[in-house]
């Protein structure tokens, strides 16, 4: 049996001992994510999040799992939502796992509906197959993938094309305008951040971001943008990461080998700036992405995302307005 208590600042400690073992089991099996000074980092993070609605399970007195609340919206995809998205918000010892989790989050979404959040999303480590299985059955699906890779060589990639490191985004412009127009498309149907500004100041070369673009002949067909030291998730973060931060094809360039010439040189480039791992993020329904990301790097961390019907608010308080 648990017993289920409201997360408290006296709980820190223990949570960030729970997870430094979990965070080092899943580095045994990923040994490309990050070597973190868990005992440290952690307690300080938890530390601002525990005014969040939070809970502690508790078996026979000692702390074996916990949920926190990292953040909420009012408007992310167009839903009010709660998330648990910093991975080290949650954990559970690996014993009765998926009865620990299902037992947390009855109590902490009971208070995300309450505050009228009827959308959660949470984000784990990929190699976690007891907490996908234990979300699926929640009732949660996939909308995003966090990704790595070694620097190895890429194999193949089309010859028939010039990859340059560009100085000025002026020869991609267009391409990223329809890079842009791109996500709204089935099956993805997502509406990128802002509204698109060819003009705007700060554009896809800014920030320290590097593009390589692929030519065919004088016409950009396809390009990688990077940026070093840079990822969605802090823990996966790191001085010899090397982020691609976009990329894109010309619809009827893709399948021919261009994203491996690309993906050859973005390596190359990040070998000779000291680099030791690829980072990649992004939406699992992007197929065209998605899938040449599968192919060539291994996936981290998934984010799940569940949406309840937000007429149980009115009916909870039907019944309440019954009860009294």
């Amino acid at each position: 049996m648990f017993e289920v208590k409201s997360f408290q600042e006296d709980h820190i400690n223990d949570a960030a001992k729970l997870f430094a073992a979990y965070y080092e089991s899943r580095r045994s099996l990923q040994p490309l994510i990050p070597e973190r000074d868990i005992l440290r980092q952690v307690p300080a993070v938890l530390s601002r999040l525990v005014s969040n609605p939070g809970v502690a399970a508790f078996r026979k007195g000692s702390l074996v799992g916990y949920m926190i609340e990292t953040g909420n919206a009012e408007n992310f995809m167009s839903k009010r939502t709660a998330f648990c998205i910093d991975l080290c918000a949650h954990c559970a010892v690996e014993d009765e796992k998926e009865v620990i989790y299902q037992k947390m989050y009855e109590h902490l979404s009971r208070v995300w509906v309450g505050n009228r959040y009827h959308t959660h999303e949470i984000s784990y480590f990929s190699n976690d197959k007891v907490l996908s299985f234990a979300f699926y059955r929640l009732g949660f699906g996939m909308t995003h993938f966090e990704l790595l890779r070694e620097l190895e060589p890429v194999d193949g990639g089309n010859a028939d094309v010039l990859i340059r490191k560009l100085e000025s985004e002026e020869p991609i412009k267009e391409l990223n305008r329809e890079h842009h127009f791109y996500y709204p498309n089935p099956p993805l149907f997502w509406i990128p951040h802002g509204e698109y500004d060819e003009n705007e100041e700060d554009g896809i070369l800014s920030g320290d971001i590097e593009v390589f673009a692929a030519f065919d002949r004088d016409q950009p067909v396809a390009f990688f943008s990077v940026k070093k030291e840079s990822s969605e998730s802090w823990l996966l973060n790191d001085k010899r990461n090397l982020r691609i931060m976009g990329a894109f094809a010309k619809e009827e360039y893709r399948h021919r080998g261009i994203g491996k010439a690309l993906l050859r040189e973005v390596i190359n480039w990040a070998i000779q700036n000291e680099c030791d791992r690829l980072y990649v993020e992004g939406e699992s329904a992007n197929i065209y992405g998605g899938n040449f990301w599968i192919k060539h790097f291994m996936p981290v961390v998934f984010s799940v995302r569940r949406c309840i019907d937000e007429r149980i608010t009115v009916e909870q308080s039907n019944t309440q307005g019954e009860k009294q």
